[in-house]
């Protein structure tokens, strides 16, 4: 059964930046919420999800995205 890991963020003045790095590291918006629901979470929030999977592998995918330098 594959599980999932949630994040709420709040929207503020860098949420571009923080949006890039989040999908960066695996994580997708599904969601987002208005001031009517503040049960779930901040007034304007966004809502973040991304496969429940060990810190290992996200290392190793996080390092295979990464270009490497070009030599000259």
């Amino acid at each position: 059964m594959r599980q999932f890991e949630y994040r709420v963020i709040d929207t503020g003045c860098d949420i571009e930046r923080e949006l890039n790095e989040f999908g960066a590291q695996g994580w997708q918006v599904v969601g987002v919420t208005t001031k009517k629901q503040l049960f779930i979470g901040p007034p304007q929030a966004i809502v973040l999800m991304r496969d429940d999977v060990s810190r290992e592998v996200r290392l190793q995918q996080a390092s295979s995205r990464r270009v490497s330098p070009a030599k000259g």
